[in-house]
């Protein structure tokens, strides 16, 4: 199965934060079954949905960010959005908002490693100054593990394209599907739900087996901060220079260093090199 089988559900409009504590208690009434079919079970099913309330805090990381919002009364029932996973070119032009990937290529599946891409251009959502986007998610229920969202790591495209953000999901054995929305500290953009493949021996178990174990799981100390933690960003502190050069003003040295043959002239130019390694070859019939 191509790893756009895999699905999100785009479930409502405004975002439903909780901060309780993940317990078998309160995670068997997230989800009434799983089928023997689980890539499709949730199809057509929705989610309570709540009006919105500001004047909330909301920690991103150790920085407390204000007005973030918190649902409340007048629960009323949406119906889910299905869509398949986007292709890389309509997220990257902003027609979608969301991407994923996983490790293996495959759909996103319980106990795998999944990279989550997010493009605020995609429905507007203005990035905040201090730390861009924040996401905010739970495994079978829309309740943040940790309690707070987290900050995501921001991608620069370059002063034409405004950047995307990305989160790593370690996705727990018994996680059925991840319910997610993303933030800016005042404006909510989701939530999202996708679903995840599990083992085939698990297939014919009921959700509270899922549940249990998944609150099991989490219940163990930096359970949240392994499953949801930002990208990976690599800080340069020294510039690694090719052939032992050095420039003035190397603090400011560029990075993306491309080595190849630089003459235009040659076959085996390279258009994208910007440090010759003296791999054009020398034309014998030159004259001293």
């Amino acid at each position: 199965m191509a790893a756009t089988g895999a699905s999100i559900f785009q479930i409502s409009t405004q975002p439903r934060v909780f901060t309780r504590p993940i317990t078998p208690s309160n995670i068997n009434n997230a989800n009434p079954s799983v089928s023997n079919t689980l890539a499709s079970s949730f199809i057509g099913s929705s989610l309570q949905r709540g009006t919105t309330k500001k004047k909330r805090t909301v920690k991103i990381g150790r920085k407390v960010i204000a007005a973030a919002a918190v649902a409340v009364a007048t629960p009323s029932m949406e119906e889910v959005k299905e869509y398949a996973r986007p292709t890389w070119a309509m997220f990257e032009l902003g027609s979608a908002p969301v991407f994923w990937k996983t490790m293996n290529g495959l759909p996103p599946s319980s106990g795998e490693n999944l990279k989550l891409f997010y493009n605020p251009a995609a429905n507007k959502l203005v990035p905040n100054e201090e730390f861009g986007i924040a996401f905010n998610g739970g495994f079978n229920q829309p309740i943040m593990c940790g309690g707070e969202p987290r900050a995501m790591l921001r991608k620069v495209r370059g002063k034409a394209d405004p950047p995307f953000y990305t989160i790593q999901i370690c996705v727990p054995k018994h996680a059925v599907n991840l319910i997610f929305s993303f933030t800016n500290g005042v404006d909510w953009d989701g939530p999202y739900r996708l679903q995840f493949q599990v083992p085939n021996g698990w297939r014919n178990k009921p959700i509270e087996f899922f549940n249990e174990g998944l609150a099991e799981e989490l219940s163990k100390e930096g359970a949240c901060e392994k499953a949801i933690f930002p990208d990976t960003d690599i800080i340069v502190t020294r510039c690694a220079m090719i052939g032992n050069l050095s420039i003035e003003g190397g603090d400011r040295c560029d990075l993306d260093l491309v080595s190849g043959c630089m003459d235009p002239s040659s076959h085996l130019y390279n258009p994208l090199a910007n440090v010759d390694d003296g791999s054009c070859p020398i034309d014998s019939d030159m004259e001293d």
